[in-house]
């Protein structure tokens, strides 16, 4: 298929031979992606790069829009995005490992690694993955529009939500918090002595050759790195605010690409990293449609019911998704760099293509 986008010529391929898949009814629905993105980015309603596996195999994989405007630098799949709350995915593997190892349980208070939190004996790692611990988002800070423009080292950021009191009884309502994933993350720093980005990189990204993922510092220089923007009614799309991403350690300081995001969920799919029993506990609903660090939704697509688990991204100038299909091992992956994108409605209408 030779339809073109306007980041680079769209990849449609499988992975053991490179060639265009036979079924005629697939093709078509890759080739109607491809024009529905294209139409989203010349109504400047997307920006980014999209790929879509079936059953292990890579479908769809391109880039749609400018990574750099300024510079007029086209997105592609090679391109590198702040994935936001995806992030929180491999927290909650990493969690997993060290369970496995018997580093920890779920079941742990914070009070046996955090023997000063005034709410320690009420709190269990269960609630913190699960976003029912009643910890406040550290959003509602009052300076936070300040701090998130400063480095902010991990065990400062603790002490500010530590300051906070609880919104309600832990275990009884489920509040989406980032609070409960930086605890997380510096629970992991406690645990193996390293830095939660050296543990991810050591465990995770490089067994699975995700050598495209890391954390997002912006004194770096970071090759393909896309930049984040926003629309101003006034002026049209504009550069995205500041952030320095050390506030967002362990929910939602990563980079990545569609390749690599590839490549975790072919670990997901493979039990990889850890066993089975663990995988279907980071999958499993807890009552509130929400597992360890993905949402559990059964869809009806088509009169058809399909489960699904996935999880968006949203940080300054960017909005993501990645949505698994698990009985029908569909994988749709969206990055954005562009913050005002529907990146559900993106996703859902590509589900709809994909299924139709």
């Amino acid at each position: 298929m030779n339809t073109r986008t306007l980041g680079e010529t769209a990849k449609v391929v499988t992975l053991r031979n490179n060639i265009i898949p036979e079924s005629g009814d697939l093709v078509n629905a890759l080739s109607a992606i491809n024009s529905y993105l294209e139409s989203k980015y010349q109504k400047e309603e997307f920006s980014g790069a999209v790929l879509v596996s079936k059953n292990n195999e890579i479908l769809f994989n391109a880039g749609i829009g400018i990574a750099n405007r300024e510079h007029q630098i086209k997105c592609t799949h090679e391109t590198k995005f702040r994935i936001g709350s995806i992030t929180k995915q491999f927290t909650s593997m990493a969690i997993m490992m060290l369970s496995e190892q018997g580093f920890l349980s779920e079941g742990d208070r914070l009070a046996k690694f955090f023997p000063l939190c005034p709410y320690g004996e009420s709190i269990t790692i269960h609630h913190l993955l699960t976003h029912t611990s009643g910890i406040p988002n550290i959003t509602q800070l009052q300076d936070f529009k300040k701090l998130m423009k400063e480095y902010t080292p991990l065990h400062i950021s603790i002490e500010l939500i530590m300051k906070l009191p609880l919104d309600f009884q832990p275990g009884s309502q489920f509040r989406y918090s980032n609070s409960g994933y930086l605890l997380l993350a510096y629970l992991i720093e406690m645990i193996t002595g390293q830095s939660y980005e050296e543990f991810l990189i050591e465990n995770i990204f490089s067994p699975l050759s995700m050598n495209s993922s890391g954390p997002d510092k912006y004194k770096e220089i970071i090759l393909q790195r896309a930049s984040g923007y926003e629309f101003d009614h006034k002026i049209g799309i504009v550069n995205s605010d500041f952030i320095d991403m050390s506030i967002a350690s362990g929910g939602g300081n990563l980079l990545s690409t569609t390749e690599d995001l590839y490549k975790w969920e072919l670990a997901l799919t493979s039990n990889t990293l850890v066993s089975n029993k663990a995988m279907q506990r980071l999958f499993t609903d807890y009552g509130f449609g929400y597992g360890y660090g993905w949402f559990v939704k059964d869809e009806l697509i088509y009169n058809k019911a399909l489960k699904s688990v996935y999880h968006g991204g949203g940080i300054v100038g960017f909005k993501n998704r990645i949505t698994r299909y698990l009985d029908e091992h569909v994988c749709i992956i969206v990055l954005n760099n562009l913050s005002t994108t529907d990146v559900d409605d993106v996703t859902n209408n590509i589900t709809k293509l994909i299924f139709q």
